[in-house]
């Protein structure tokens, strides 16, 4: 004969039993299929994105450059004042990379423009030279060519005693 305790730890765990089933089927999730389309659509999206990031990250690598080539024209100038010496901002290897040197012997700084990028060779000037003073020797333009704007001129004058930088 069945006790009734024993007759309600059965009845419990059939309704534990049937909760797990419940659960178990109440489970939700993707198929293969809901999957597959949004991987595609991914692609999609990423394929048609990809080549206009690619494009600016050119854009914005050249401008930097720019500005740093730009700040090495100031501290040659910055040096040439302090140190009272003659310094040289000169272009090799097609116009990539440049150093700035005193009186053609010392390199002070040096650096180079990313690929892509060079110093054209219609460009008016070829080097920059500082006198002791700062003054450049002679005033100008430097062509550099790029990819993503083409060809960027870089002008160098003096007014009032001071340089000026622009594109």
């Amino acid at each position: 004969m069945v006790t009734r305790s024993q007759l309600l730890e059965t009845v419990k765990s059939q309704q534990l039993m049937e909760e797990v089933k419940q659960a178990i089927d109440d489970q939700r999730g993707f198929t293969f299929l809901e999957l597959l389309l949004v991987l595609s659509i991914m692609m999609i999206i990423t394929a048609v994105i990809l080549p206009f990031s690619e494009k600016r990250l050119q854009r914005v690598t050249e401008e930097d450059a720019l500005q740093l080539f730009i700040a090495t024209v100031h501290e040659a100038q910055l040096y040439a004042i302090t140190h009272k010496e003659r310094v040289s901002l000169k272009f090799y290897e097609e116009g990539q990379k440049y150093t700035v040197e005193t009186n053609g012997l010392v390199e002070i700084l040096h650096g180079e423009l990313p690929s892509g990028m060079h110093r054209s060779k219609n460009s008016p000037l070829r080097q920059l030279d500082f006198a002791e003073t700062g003054y450049l020797i002679r005033t100008g333009k430097i062509f550099i060519d790029t990819e993503s704007k083409g060809l960027v001129k870089i002008s160098f004058q003096f007014e009032r005693g001071r340089m000026i930088v622009y594109e």
